[in-house]
């Protein structure tokens, strides 16, 4: 990955959705200094994540990396969805995958688990009973 479309001089945040353990790989080289990597992402196999020396900074290029799960709750969640009611957040160009009902969630689940190549996060849609 390069960072033509930056003028060389990289992003400022890297969101990690998807794919595997060499995808850091990718999101440190496009990442510039001072930037943040934010993974969202299960890495379910692989023995090492490899961070490449030189597109690091070679340890002080002040890139860094955040993960973990969302924390959950039922006021975060509901502030959530509000925000994506109200249009105030955007999460379509995440949302690959897109079923309708509880009835999909095992669907949903195994395509997280199965990592296919065009997933980035399937969604369920609950509508009120």
């Amino acid at each position: 990955m390069n960072n033509q479309k930056t003028g060389r001089k990289g992003v400022d945040r890297v969101i990690i959705a998807g794919g595997g353990c060499e995808t850091f790989a990718s999101a440190v080289k496009c990442l510039k200094p001072g930037g943040k990597i934010g993974n969202v992402n299960y890495l379910g196999n692989g023995e090492y994540v490899t961070i490449p020396r030189i597109a690091w900074g070679v340890g002080m290029g002040h890139k860094q990396i955040n993960g973990g799960l969302m924390p959950g709750g039922r006021l975060r969640m509901e502030k959530l969805g509000a925000l994506i009611s109200s249009k105030r957040l955007e999460v379509s160009p995440l949302s690959t995958h897109i079923f309708e009902g509880w009835e999909h969630l095992e669907e949903a689940l195994l395509l997280m688990k199965n990592k296919l190549r065009d997933l980035i996060k399937p969604v369920i849609k609950l509508t009120d009973r």
